[in-house]
């Protein structure tokens, strides 16, 4: 009789307490792009119920809640706005601007065709001794004043001016596939974070949700604890199970914190909240060339053009070059004054005409330079080797990336089938080991075991969601294509 009296009480107890207990409705986290998710105890009353027949959260209600948690944000931005944002990243600008100095090289290589013309003036004081000590010959004391102009024009430099013009232009179509190149990354930079963020959300959901239940539980137990009916392992393992969730809720928090910032930096735009919005599905190609081989086979042309100009070839010069004698030596307008023969008087007007002018023809061929070139040439095309064998592994890798990229897609397409049928197989199991715990027909590690894969399953159905967007990402990018192309 005294067993059957403590069955009945037994029954009583869980029947009061088990049967009747409802679980509160899952929370939604406030709403601001910086999380803040409470972990402070509940202040429910210790009582409040929860249904053990309450559905099992759907796909659909599951998108929404995470999407309703920056519903209130005032600055609220999705992943185009953030593109564009991306585009005043300073990595960025800095390489915009070392492309538009190399378009100005490239403009200013031009000029080399055209000739060149130069204005001197000169001005000399000659002394025919220093305090009487140091003689400087017979014709001494006089001034000289001159002006020249001269236009001179390379008819032929060994092409080394047509091919440093071209080494000019690669270089600069070299930094604009840099520019293209840097700009994509960062766009997936941005992807990266953006939905590493929204993952990171939807596991703070889920661990919020969990903790929310456990607390519910924790509740439950320590009233048949206190009342005889629970072992205080079941209670203290509630407890750990309490504290490892605010632990692992904390720990999230800083991970959407870190996502915040990063976008902030990479895009140099102010936000409080995020829209989440999809990528279009890409095109399947493996034709096109990434902007990092283009812009390595660019720099081979310049190695190219650069060992073009080193030559052996002679350097034909044509100049024609104006004098005008402002002021002459007095030795040529008064050679008297230095007792110069009067028969030299018309040599020296001669030798210091007024006015000349003069034109010429220079072949310029640099003998002993040719060893030196010969080395440089030989320097140049080992780096072009060097250049081409790296040009060979970007080529090979683009290939390598474009298959495994290919190929993570469809598998991120299958894994958000196969993890949506787990989420929902997850959650019938959890909804059946509810009902047995509170009816006392399955142990408590199986309880927990069962609630941790429900909700393990809802952050992974939520991570493959992200992941796929992430994966299209990352073969638009890898295979050569454009990302903002690509954005609804």
């Amino acid at each position: 009789m005294r067993y059957m009296r403590y069955g009945i009480a037994l029954l009583l107890c869980a029947y009061a307490y088990g049967l009747s207990f409802q679980a509160t409705p899952p929370p939604v986290l406030e709403s601001s792009a910086s999380v803040n998710v409470s972990t402070a105890p509940s202040s429910e009353p210790a009582n409040a119920p929860a249904t053990q027949d309450e559905p099992a959260l759907g796909v659909n209600e599951l998108l929404k809640q995470i999407d309703d948690l920056t519903k209130d944000s005032a600055q609220k931005v999705g992943l185009r706005d953030l593109l564009s944002g991306a585009d005043n990243n300073y990595s960025l600008q800095a390489q915009m601007l070392q492309a538009q100095s190399n378009k100005k090289i490239a403009s200013v290589a031009k000029a080399a065709f055209l000739p060149r013309f130069d204005v001197d003036y000169g001005y000399q004081h000659n002394y025919k001794t220093i305090n009487n000590m140091m003689q400087f010959g017979n014709f001494g004391n006089y001034q000289t004043q001159a002006a020249n102009a001269r236009f001179s024009l390379d008819l032929f430099s060994g092409f080394s001016t047509i091919n440093m013009i071209r080494e000019k232009n690669a270089t600069y179509r070299s930094s604009v596939a840099d520019v293209e190149y840097t700009k994509q990354s960062i766009y997936l930079q941005v992807i990266q974070q953006y939905y590493s963020y929204f993952n990171n959300l939807s596991q703070l959901l889920s661990l919020k949700r969990q903790l929310d239940q456990v607390r519910a539980d924790l509740v439950r137990i320590q009233k048949l604890y206190d009342s005889g009916l629970s072992t205080i392992d079941d209670l203290e393992s509630l407890r750990s199970q309490v504290s490892s969730s605010e632990y692992q809720i904390a720990d999230m928090r800083l991970s959407v914190e870190q996502n915040i910032l990063m976008l902030k930096y990479l895009t140099n735009i102010d936000f409080d909240g995020l829209k989440r919005e999809d990528l279009t599905n890409p095109a399947l190609k493996d034709n096109l060339e990434r902007q990092d081989i283009i812009s390595l086979k660019e720099q081979i042309n310049a190695l190219k053009y650069q060992n073009k100009q080193q030559h052996y070839y002679p350097i034909v010069t044509l100049s024609d070059t104006y004098t005008w004698q402002i002021q002459k030596p007095e030795y040529v307008t008064n050679p008297s004054k230095f007792g110069s023969d009067p028969s030299m008087a018309s040599f020296y007007q001669r030798m210091f005409p007024t006015h000349a002018n003069t034109i010429g023809l220079s072949v310029t061929l640099r003998v002993f330079d040719d060893i030196g070139v010969s080395f440089q040439k030989q320097a140049l095309r080992l780096s072009q080797l060097a250049q081409e064998k790296q040009l060979a592994y970007k080529q090979a890798e683009k290939t390598k990336d474009e298959m495994l990229y290919r190929k993570t897609l469809e598998v991120a397409r299958s894994k958000i089938l196969s993890a949506e049928a787990s989420l929902k197989s997850a959650n019938i199991s959890f909804d059946n080991v509810r009902k047995k715990y509170n009816n006392q027909l399955v142990n408590f590690t199986d309880y927990l075991r069962a609630l941790s894969t429900k909700y393990n399953a809802e952050a992974t159905y939520n991570q493959a969601l992200n992941n796929y967007e992430l994966q299209k990402a990352n073969y638009i990018f890898y295979s050569g294509q454009q990302i903002q192309e690509y954005i609804k």
